[in-house]
């Protein structure tokens, strides 16, 4: 198999479209893995909550899932540059994530249990990102990965929407246990989707040389990656603890676990059409401004939160949740295309941006538990919304636009 990341001479034409058997197959993936990870934790927190748990001991459990994430990452990137079985090791991993979280109602709630549990689930979902954009660039190629990850980032929010739906009905059928149990039965679908899509049609023979591409210090030798991963990490470290704290916030205003389903739901039906438009937005006016709204979206949308006690008012912000996250799902996937044109390093460069969402992921719930367990939810938010602010400024201030003019006139 292989990422695919082309020679400049094939860079300069347009790459033909999937076949459909493979736009399938990779849509498929992508569905059935969002909705294998879409409300696990909220509604993890939600579980942990009716159990006793403290707020903080609730946040450290869902820091333990972004610990996984984060020392699995980058060798998670790094791996998929060189290993030839990726559709093995993706259908692997869903299992092993769904297996984790399936097992979390039958187990005691002991935090010795629950919080191991999570972190392997978190380790082995940290190989989806880099394997899925790996099958990405591998079909499609530099000139159409932009169409195509709108296209998947789509399907990825129907997914979370999906699982939302899914959750809420489940959780009204038979009760909170039942969520679970429902993301073990959908990670073997995620499983089997993954081979509908054919080696054959793959662009590049894995291994070769300007696929491997560079190692992670010389990526960082790039002053664009550099301030890249600092403006993802901080962009995360606001976000990451943000569905659990608004999900114990409705359960401490007496909200149902409708309402919890509906913090996932509302903010992947706006993903949806913004994953859409940002394919094409990027190609037509430049990855930075695009990018740009989904940085400054954040700070505004957990600015407002501090000031809600109304659980329905919470979740209709989760439309803000929508932009940023439907933008940025999109476009930092093709900016990583931009920044390893010609040299290579997609998937570890993918990897390396995805350890700094998991920073984020880790750092974000150890920082939220004792800000809410002894300021409380508005102090958490405003603190949280600063240091959105200031990935924000990073960004806008420091990133260069990473779009070729090559790119730019290749047929959208």
């Amino acid at each position: 198999m292989s990422t695919a990341v082309e020679s400049p001479s094939e860079t300069s034409a347009p790459a033909s479209p999937p076949a459909n058997r493979d736009r399938v197959g990779l849509n498929a993936t992508n569905f059935f893995l969002a909705e294998l990870t879409g409300v696990a934790i909220p509604f993890l927190a939600k579980m942990l909550a009716d159990r006793g748990w403290r707020d903080d001991a609730i946040q450290y459990a869902a820091s333990a899932c972004g610990l996984g994430v984060f020392l699995a990452q980058t060798p998670a990137g790094v791996i998929t540059d060189r290993l030839h079985c990726r559709r093995e090791l993706l259908a692997v991993a869903s299992i092993v994530v769904g297996v984790c979280f399936g097992i979390l109602p039958l187990v005691p709630a002991d935090w010795w249990i629950i919080d191991p549990l999570v972190f392997i689930g978190g380790s082995a979902q940290a190989l989806f990102v880099p394997l899925l954009g790996a099958l990405a660039l591998a079909l499609a190629g530099h000139a159409g990965l932009h169409r195509v990850m709108g296209e998947t980032q789509g399907w990825n929010h129907a997914g979370n929407i999906a699982a939302a739906l899914t959750a809420m009905g489940v959780a009204a059928w038979l009760g909170l246990p039942g969520v679970f149990y429902t993301i073990a039965v959908v990670s073997a679908f995620a499983a089997g989707s993954v081979f509908l899509i054919r080696p054959e049609d793959f662009k590049e023979e894995p291994g070769s040389k300007v696929e491997a591409g560079p190692g992670l210090r010389e990526l960082f030798r790039d002053r664009r990656v550099v301030v890249l991963f600092a403006s993802v990490a901080l962009f995360h470290l606001a976000n990451a603890p943000v569905m659990p704290l608004v999900a114990q916030d409705i359960a401490r205003l007496g909200g149902t676990d409708t309402q919890v389903g509906a913090v996932v739901l509302v903010a992947q039906a706006v993903m949806i059409p913004i994953a859409v438009l940002a394919g094409w937005a990027c190609h037509r006016w430049g990855r930075k401004p695009v990018f740009a709204v989904g940085f400054i979206a954040l700070p505004i949308r957990i600015l407002l939160y501090s000031f809600s006690n109304d659980p329905w008012e919470l979740i209709a912000l989760q439309t803000l949740d929508g932009i940023g996250a439907g933008i940025y799902g999109v476009v930092v996937g093709v900016i990583c295309a931009d920044l390893t044109r010609d040299k290579g390093g997609f998937n570890a460069l993918q990897g390396l941006l995805a350890t700094a969402l998991a920073v984020g992921g880790v750092l974000g719930p150890l920082l939220a538990g004792p800000l809410v367990q002894h300021l409380g939810f508005p102090a958490a938010f405003r603190g949280f919304a600063l240091v959105a602010a200031v990935g924000a400024g990073v960004f806008l201030w420091l990133m260069p636009e990473t779009q070729s003019d090559t790119s730019n006139t290749q047929t959208s």
